[in-house]
């Protein structure tokens, strides 16, 4: 029951009957509204997810796949609150060996070898020797190089797609760079700025799983990738004489700090120039990410994406992404 032509979800219309391999996200088996049970699941590929429920036939199915594993589904496609669902009739579970995975996961526009020498020329133009050393150890480990040029830098809200943690950390890095030189005249600590940038995320190459479907490691859940990168640095440090103590406080603290906020998960609040201008330049790369993919996902209303309920809770204008006759662009 494998088709021979894959079926992107981003390709699926109303009224559509769809057969095609897909990611299993989620299963879960939902109470009926007068009796019994349905299976509900969220299958994904490379452009985006989409909700399935199956309601007659999937006791034998249910206990044959999990999360992770892909299936080949046949079934119709209709809109339920301006989202498509599946309505699945037939599900089997499909061998890795038979799947291309390009298929399944969503990358970066950009190439990872392009932007880890981007990263590496970063690390070059950093004068204290001391945090060059410092930087210089971490990113010259294979397993991390690994990890980081293929983490998402985040399970779903920005950058979630393979390459994005290394974007979005190039993308922080830049704007360091432009505010450290709009600020010229304070005593800011460029290259305590930039190492912060460049290391203020990398506990998420343990905080998260991304071989396939995005989810949380042990690890993850029960520290967090803000402690593990800690850890991470403090570990690192310890290995370079001379370090100063004053140099591993600043750096440390904005690794702690770069959250902001204590109801956003930051151990602490920003107290230096530094932490202060990273916490705010982290925050806007994410936001101004989401919302760019929240508009890009959501074509409805026109000139409106819709109502976006996870970050920023309210009506979302498309703004520049439409031309001047008020169409959207690219159309």
């Amino acid at each position: 029951m494998i088709p021979e032509k894959k079926v992107f979800i981003s390709d699926i219309k109303e009224g559509q009957f769809v057969e095609s391999t897909f990611l299993v996200v989620n299963k879960e088996l939902r109470p009926r509204k007068n009796e019994g049970k349905y299976l509900r699941i969220i299958l994904a590929d490379k452009t985006g997810e989409i909700v399935c429920n199956m309601w007659d036939n999937f006791e034998k199915i249910f206990p044959k796949f999990q999360i992770d594993d892909y299936v080949a589904v046949r079934g119709s496609a209709k809109l339920y609150q301006k989202r498509m669902q599946l309505s699945i009739k037939e599900m089997k579970k499909v061998p890795h060996s038979e799947i291309d995975i390009k298929n399944y996961q969503k990358s970066s526009e950009y190439e990872p070898e392009e932007m880890w020498k981007e990263l590496q020329d970063i690390i070059q133009s950093i004068e204290d020797t001391h945090l060059k050393k410092l930087l210089l150890n971490i990113f010259t480990r294979e397993e991390i190089k690994h990890l980081f040029i293929n983490a998402p830098a985040a399970k779903a809200l920005h950058h979630s797609y393979n390459g994005g943690l290394i974007e979005h950390t190039l993308s922080l890095a830049g704007l360091c760079e432009l505010i450290v030189q709009h600020f010229n005249k304070l005593p800011l600590n460029r290259d305590l700025l930039i190492t912060g940038a460049l290391l203020h995320d990398i506990g998420k190459i343990y905080e998260l799983t991304f071989d396939r479907s995005y989810n949380y490691t042990d690890e993850g859940r029960l520290l967090g990738h803000i402690t593990i990168e800690a850890i991470m640095i403090e570990k690192e440090i310890e290995k370079i004489d001379g370090f100063s103590e004053e140099l591993r406080l600043q750096l440390l603290h904005i690794v702690l700090s770069h959250h902001g906020n204590y109801e956003f998960g930051s151990p602490k609040r920003p107290k230096t120039l530094e932490a202060l201008i990273l916490y705010y330049l982290d925050d806007l790369d994410a936001k101004v990410e989401s919302m760019l993919k929240f508009i890009t996902e959501n074509a409805a209303d026109g000139k409106w994406a819709g109502f976006e309920t996870k970050q920023f809770e309210r009506f979302i204008y498309k703004g520049s992404l439409l031309d001047t006759n008020g169409s959207e662009k690219n159309d």
